[in-house]
C-alpha cells in the first residue's frame, strides 16, 4: 500500500475489505497471483554471494469492480546480496508499483483509484 500511495497515480488507497472503498467512484483493484517463489537462505546470502536468494514472480492486475482488466504485467521481487526475506516483498511492492506508473493505463479515461487486494463485490472466478 505504501508502494502505491508513492506513486501519487491515485487520490486513495484502501486495504482489502475496508467498506469505505465499495462507496468510492471509479475504484480499481490490485489483484496479485504468486505464479513462482524460490525461497532463499539468509545464511547463505551472508557467506556466499552466488547462492540463497529469494525470488517471487506474480501476475499483478489492476480490475474494475466488475472485472474488467485495466492492466496485467508479470512482475519480479527478490533479494540477491544483502537483507531478509521480506526485502524480496518489499522490492516486489516497489516494482508492481513502478509498473503502474509506468505503464500507458493512466490518462485514458480509466479509473483513478486504487484497492489493494481482492475485489470486494464480486466472486473470484
Amino acid at each position: 500500500m505504501e508502494e502505491l500511495k508513492k506513486t501519487k497515480q491515485f487520490p486513495q488507497v484502501f486495504r482489502d475489505g475496508d467498506l469505505k472503498a465499495s462507496e468510492v467512484p471509479n475504484l480499481l483493484v490490485l489483484k496479485t497471483t504468486v505464479e513462482q517463489y524460490t525461497p532463499g537462505s539468509e545464511t547463505q546470502r551472508a557467506v556466499t554471494t552466488v547462492s540463497g536468494a529469494t525470488k517471487l514472480t506474480v501476475r499483478s492486475q489492476l480490475l474494475t469492480p466488475e472485472g474488467k482488466v485495466v492492466l496485467e504485467r508479470t512482475v519480479n521481487g527478490d533479494v540477491r546480496f544483502f537483507g531478509s526475506n521480506l526485502r524480496a516483498t518489499r522490492n516486489l511492492a516497489r516494482n508492481i508499483a513502478k509498473t503502474i506508473k509506468h505503464s500507458s493505463w493512466s490518462g485514458s479515461g480509466q479509473p483513478t483509484t486504487t484497492a489493494t487486494g481482492q475485489p470486494l463485490s464480486r466472486e473470484e472466478t
